[in-house]
């Protein structure tokens, strides 16, 4: 990779300097000179990679690997290509598909078609994390666009976590809104749900707000709800405390769980044992998380015993039923069972 670094480097210092050398005409065909020549060394380099994995070895797979890395930067396609293989396969290199995802990526910026397929399949799938950018962001939605479920999910979660865009709450909600309205599916319904009830609270100052186009028109104020993330400096008591998502988050999440999400259940059920997002109802708690557990769930099985062993929403303390479920979540892998 430090090769395939250099080449970047040294080509994007390459162009500026060609750009450099006056105006017009002159300017051009140096610029063209330029790019003719990386080609051709891209090309070269790529002949070599082929070359050495040809030799056969540990030691021939890395200098083909490398030669490849360096064709790449160079912008060869197809050089991009053999090294997402080679990171796909661990052959010359440590078998990683996160970089693997990078160099797919990379060839698909460089206009091959499928390498953007398989590209989009990984990210979709959840084999790598990152939507790699303004390009892959526009790859995906393009799919998502045309009614691919999961592509609008992944969009979705990449906006929510920040893999390889800035987080954006406002788009993760657009997308996940889309594969849970449009499409009715559960998982993004819990999405959507997990993220409306985790909005932060904000402010209102009802007598600010206008509900009907004249008067919003009269008063130079947008029509409907006004929030801001803090009290309004001069509002005084005026100012009321909302959290905005808590009822159609829960919503969501309600409809998520009674279609059979596990990790709806599980989150609804944690929601109404704590008390804290939701209403404290700790009869209706176990009884999602008993859902949840049924499903293999280890988090939901680890809050159940304790609230077993606690007599949270069971008629009386239950240490056996608690063991149980303490010894289900181990298991099934839970820390700290």
């Amino acid at each position: 990779m430090r090769i395939a670094a250099c080449a970047a480097a040294l080509i994007a210092l390459t162009l500026p300097l060609a750009a450099a050398a006056g105006p017009g005409k002159a300017t051009g065909e140096a610029v063209r000179s330029t790019v003719a020549t990386t080609r051709s060394e891209a090309e070269t380099h790529y002949q070599a990679g082929l070359a050495a994995r040809k030799r056969r070895g540990p030691e021939a797979a890395r200098q083909a690997y490398l030669w490849f890395g360096l064709a790449a930067a160079q912008g060869s396609p197809a050089a991009a290509i053999e090294a997402a293989k080679a990171c796909e396969s661990g052959e010359g290199v440590t078998r990683n598909l996160e970089r693997a995802g990078q160099w797919w990526y990379r060839a698909a910026q460089l206009g091959d078609m499928s390498a953007r397929q398989h590209w989009a399949d990984l990210f979709i799938s959840g084999q790598i994390h990152s939507v790699g950018g303004i390009e892959g962001v526009s790859w995906i939605g393009d799919l998502a666009r045309r009614g691919h479920l999961r592509a609008a999910i992944a969009l979705g979660t990449a906006y929510e976590t920040g893999q390889g865009i800035p987080t954006d709450q406002g788009q993760a909600e657009a997308w996940y809104r889309r594969a849970a309205v449009l499409q009715g599916d559960a998982e993004a319904r819990f999405y959507l749900g997990r993220l409306l009830l985790a909005r932060p609270a904000a402010w209102r100052v009802l007598d600010e707000e206008d509900w009907t186009a004249k008067d919003a028109e009269q008063h130079g104020r947008p029509l409907g709800p006004l929030w801001y993330p803090a009290s309004p400096d001069g509002a005084d008591d005026k100012a009321v405390h909302f959290r905005p998502g808590i009822d159609e988050g829960a919503r969501w999440l309600t409809l998520a769980a009674e279609a059979g999400e596990a990790e709806a259940q599980y989150w609804l059920g944690k929601a109404l044992a704590e008390g804290k997002e939701l209403a404290m109802d700790p009869p209706m708690a176990v009884r999602w998380l008993q859902a949840a557990a049924t499903q293999r769930h280890p988090a939901a099985s680890m809050l159940l015993a304790e609230m077993a062993a606690r007599g949270e929403g069971f008629p009386a303390k239950d240490p056996v039923r608690a063991y149980v479920l303490y010894d289900r979540a181990a298991v099934l892998g839970q820390p700290g069972a």
